[in-house]
């Protein structure tokens, strides 16, 4: 275990440039769990498979195992240097990636979406557990935001690099490779996205790992994960119940909207990549200044200020989430599809920040981890795998896939709103407890 250190951080520069490293490996986890997202015609033409095993790939089969193996990465990031847990995470999901090009049949893809899965499990609970170490408390929403902009910025990328580098597959699909052959053009993309990570994986040396603060006294470290949990009850439940039915939004339209561009506009990869990248740019651009207000309204003694700022968000933007699948042009629908974002989002930022507030360090990333755990397995295994479900086996038409995509959308807006203000007063009471100790 690092250091541990009872002084409030600073947040300088270092910090910023940890936040900065961690921004650019969540932004390629990004692209490498996306970019399957774009090549769904070609992988249906090439492997003959339906919407459901697709959903298995893109998805299901990266969900699961990127929730279970959260946990024990999450208990080693408790225990070990983070910076360590973060490299080997980052070189297993680069090799997946590119083992993903070598596939030659639907289960030969699905054995490496599943590495990909296990690799990037290992960033996000290291990654808040430092950041919650490198900033004081007032700023943990805003760096929180900042590093979770990488989502939106690495969707942004998978949609605007995703449809050119499609394109330039598409023009050198006879080229072989080593230890290949002639190579499919979704191939030859998944083997172009997943190089640079091998680069990126030894910037994690670049900063110094900050350390540890707040840690449980050692006469009760080894019950403080049940302790928290019996204290925070409620409001922990809740939290999972609220981020899940988010998660389930997000990840649903994350994979499903640009085959939805497809059925409902007919316009294909290449024209509608870089409109849906500048949408994520536009979501991303939100994360930042939504948690430079949450930061502010902490800092003037609102003590829910997190969930209840979310909550005012999904109440004042919940008729764009009625609208957004129905809207008759796809220039419409693109820009509901940005604002929609706005809510479905920021949820890692919040629960990230909520957990650094209350939350020793010597269970954070565990606590980080079983959120992960929960809303990937209900938001990313399920999410997209329930829209599929909807469409083939009760809609019957591929085509209506938006009116799939606004139930689950719709539905998960509504339960999130509703367990966010129902936690309002335990998360108030905790955070005072917190303060006045």
């Amino acid at each position: 275990m690092s250091a541990v250190g009872q002084e409030e951080p600073k947040g300088g520069a270092g910090a910023w440039w940890m936040v900065a490293v961690l921004f650019a490996m969540y932004v390629f986890s990004w692209l490498d769990r996306l970019i399957l997202s774009m090549l769904v015609t070609p992988l249906k033409a090439d492997l003959g498979i339906s919407d459901v095993q697709v959903s298995m790939i893109t998805s299901t089969s990266f969900a699961i195992f990127y929730a279970l193996f959260g946990l024990p990465l999450g208990w080693a990031a408790d225990r070990w240097p983070r910076r360590w847990i973060i490299f080997g995470g980052v070189i297993v999901w680069a090799s997946a990636t590119i083992a993903c090009g070598y596939a030659r049949s639907f289960e030969g893809l699905l054995a490496g979406r599943i590495l990909v899965g296990a690799g990037e499990a290992a960033l996000l609970p290291a990654a808040y557990s430092l950041i919650a170490d490198g900033f004081p408390r007032d700023r943990l929403a805003t760096a929180s935001a900042v590093f979770q902009m990488a989502g939106k910025v690495g969707s942004a990328t998978a949609f605007g690099f995703g449809g050119l580098a499609i394109a330039y597959a598409t023009a050198h699909e006879s080229v072989s490779l080593p230890f290949h052959g002639p190579a499919q053009p979704w191939q030859l993309v998944m083997m172009m996205v997943g190089l640079p990570g091998f680069l990126l994986a030894f910037l994690v040396f670049t900063f110094k790992e900050p350390a540890r603060r707040g840690v449980a006294k050692a006469a009760v470290a080894k019950g403080a994960m049940g302790s928290f949990l019996r204290d925070n009850a409620k409001l922990v439940s809740l939290m999972l119940i609220g981020t899940s039915a988010l998660a389930i939004c997000g990840y649903s339209m994350t994979n499903w909207v640009p085959t939805f561009i497809e059925r409902r506009y007919g316009m294909a990869p290449a024209s509608y990549g870089l409109w849906l990248s500048a949408m994520n740019i536009l979501a991303a651009a939100s994360l930042a200044v939504s948690g430079g207000i949450v930061d502010r309204l902490y800092r003037r003694g609102m003590n829910d200020a997190h969930l209840r700022f979310y909550s005012w968000l999904i109440g004042a933007l919940f008729p764009v989430v009625v609208f957004t699948f129905f809207a008759p042009t796809v220039w419409i629908f693109l820009i509901c599809y940005g604002i929609v974002q706005f809510i479905t989002v920021p949820f890692m930022v919040y629960i990230a920040a909520v957990v650094g507030l209350l939350a020793p360090s010597d269970i954070r990333a565990r606590l980080l981890a079983m959120f992960l755990f929960v809303f990937t397995i209900l938001g990313l295994g399920a999410g997209p795998a329930i829209v599929a479900l909807i469409t083939d086996h009760i809609l019957h038409d591929e085509s209506r896939i938006g009116t799939s995509m606004a139930i689950v959308v719709i539905g998960g807006a509504a339960i999130a709103f509703v367990s966010f203000r129902l936690a309002l007063s335990s998360l108030a009471s905790a955070v005072a407890r917190n303060r006045s100790a």
